[in-house]
């Protein structure tokens, strides 16, 4: 390889001594890897273009795979520089987290076409991260309202446009499709809602038994009440329908199943095969199924019941029993499943705000974060050495640890003109600035209702809350004074303070020293003074 012609190439592009520069070249399956070590351009290795394609997948995030192909493939690099462009770039982030620029041209090597690259690691992921992040979920605010805007033009129409049902209905699919095309993390959620608005769920009963005599007695028993009856001669054809109507979207009907009749005889596969599946797919928690059976031996019935099921009927059965017993079922289940999704909304509430806010965090105060739970982990530990009375425990230092990650949240409720304003703050603003900790500690109470776990849910909405407080009474948002302050709190303020001022170049140690008995307990002060050359190393 002709390193000249190389080295040429490489200077185009940039050059500085952290970059790596690969050669590849796709028709001899061969990539050249270099890198410039100490100034000079040097050969680091070899590897065959199929083993480097499948490294890349094991390292480069799903979303940025597209991308990064493209960039080392010869006809699309000459797609890309046909435009009179001497070089393609790419931003893409490893599994790692890392971000990486990869920096692409074609060169020309005894009439040969190569693809020459050169990743350089960026040192402001964090930022791209957050602004990538940002701009993405900016486009989706625009393309939400844009899509109600179309359907809710589709409703202001008159009734004879409105009078062709099946084109209404395609057009408001298409927007649907077109949304989450883009983001397809909503694709799930349309689906439902779409499904629940459009009344295109059915509530459904299925009868699983290869008796069909038995499958119409029970269809005449539920003729009158509004469900769908299902019928499904063996377990094969049931397992086929379950799997069928969960994959379902918003474009076909789909049937919201509330109880199942099931035969434990059958062909092809039996009712223990169903409650199997029924019960790896967790249907046996959020439905009814009555079992059918003229088997009703003391081992099957034990078998059965194993499985969680709601009742076993043995045949012949008085059908107006069925009749009351699948009702009553069907209404203690429907209580159950309600608080079910409730609690299961809350979880996704949670997730959804956590990615929210945490995600923020990591993007912006990583670093922060990781400090801060050190310093705390080492003061709170001399702080238990130094006073018993206090009742600390190395598991109440680690829940206190994990939990001070929530510290700043409320932050994200200050509005951006206020915290870039360089003129003095008005009455209103500073108001919205001591009121922040409140926000985070509701947001953190409603989020963190569902944890079991008391005393880390408190240590978190305690620090929240109250790490602006000062020790003789002057912080907010509450002016609590000296030791109403709680304990984890007092621990996490110097803790906090001092990052912030390190962070910042300045004076961390004489700061928080000078703050004794204003800001901060003066005994929690003397523990402090112990830990400073740990705290220095941090």
């Amino acid at each position: 390889m002709n390193e000249n012609v190389l080295e040429n190439a490489l200077k185009k592009i940039m050059y500085n001594d952290t970059l790596e520069v690969f050669v590849f070249d796709v028709f001899e399956d061969k990539v050249l890897k270099y890198g410039v070590v100490d100034g000079a351009f040097t050969s680091t290795g070899e590897d065959t273009f199929t083993n480097y394609l499948e490294d890349v997948k094991t390292k480069v995030g799903a979303p940025f795979l597209s991308g990064f192909m493209n960039l080392v493939s010869i006809p699309k690099m000459k797609e890309a520089l046909k435009d009179g462009n001497s070089k393609v770039e790419f931003k893409y982030q490893s599994l790692d987290s890392k971000w990486y620029k990869l920096s692409s041209t074609l060169i020309n090597v005894s009439g040969k076409e190569l693809i020459f690259s050169v990743k350089e690691e960026l040192r402001q992921e964090l930022n791209s991260t957050k602004e990538s992040r940002d701009s993405r979920y900016e486009g989706l605010i625009g393309r939400l309202a844009d899509s109600i805007l179309k359907i809710n033009n589709v409703f202001n129409l008159d009734s004879k446009s409105l009078s062709n049902v099946k084109a209404v209905e395609e057009y408001i699919l298409s927007i649907f499709k077109n949304l989450y095309s883009t983001y397809p993390e909503l694709k799930k959620s349309v689906n439902k809602t779409a499904a629940n608005v459009s009344g295109r769920w059915e509530d459904a009963i299925l009868i699983i038994d290869d008796d069909k005599i038995m499958r119409n007695m029970i269809k005449k028993v539920f003729k009158d009440d509004g469900y769908k009856l299902v019928e499904l001669a063996n377990g094969k054809e049931a397992i086929e329908y379950l799997e069928a109507n969960e994959s379902k979207g918003i474009s076909e009907a789909s049937d919201h199943v509330l109880g199942i009749f099931l035969d434990l005889t059958m062909p092809v596969l039996d009712g223990f095969a169903v409650l199997e599946y029924l019960s790896k797919k967790n249907y046996l928690n959020r439905l009814p199924v009555i079992i059918i059976s003229g088997d009703y031996e003391k081992e099957t019935k034990s078998r059965v019941y194993n499985y969680n099921i709601a009742d076993m009927l043995e045949k012949p059965f008085d059908f107006e029993v069925v009749r009351h017993r699948i009702s009553n079922f069907i209404n203690l289940y429907k209580s159950s499943n309600s608080l079910n999704d409730l609690v299961s909304s809350q979880n996704n509430d949670l997730k959804a705000l956590l990615n929210t806010f945490v995600d923020a965090y990591r993007y912006d105060y990583a670093s922060n974060i990781d400090k801060i739970s050190k310093y705390i982990k080492v003061l709170a530990t001399q702080v238990m050495n130094d006073y018993p009375e206090y009742e600390l425990t190395e598991e109440k230092i680690n829940k206190m640890v994990d939990a001070s990650m929530y510290y700043d949240i409320g932050f994200y409720s200050i509005p951006r003109s206020v915290l870039i304003k360089r003129e003095k703050l008005t009455n209103d603003e500073l108001e919205l600035v001591r009121n922040y900790p409140l926000f985070g500690f509701k947001m953190l109470k409603y989020v963190l209702s569902l944890t079991s776990d008391e005393l880390y849910k408190k240590y978190a909405l305690n620090i929240a809350k109250y790490y602006h407080e000062n020790y003789n009474g002057t912080g907010y948002p509450e002016n609590l004074k000296g030791n109403a302050i709680p304990l984890e709190t007092q621990i996490a303020a110097i803790c906090i303070n001092y990052n912030n001022i390190k962070k910042k170049n300045g004076n961390a140690t004489d700061f928080i020293l000078n703050k004794s008995n204003t800001m901060f307990s003066p005994e929690i002060i003397e523990s402090f003074k112990k830990v400073l050359e740990a705290f220095n190393v941090i």
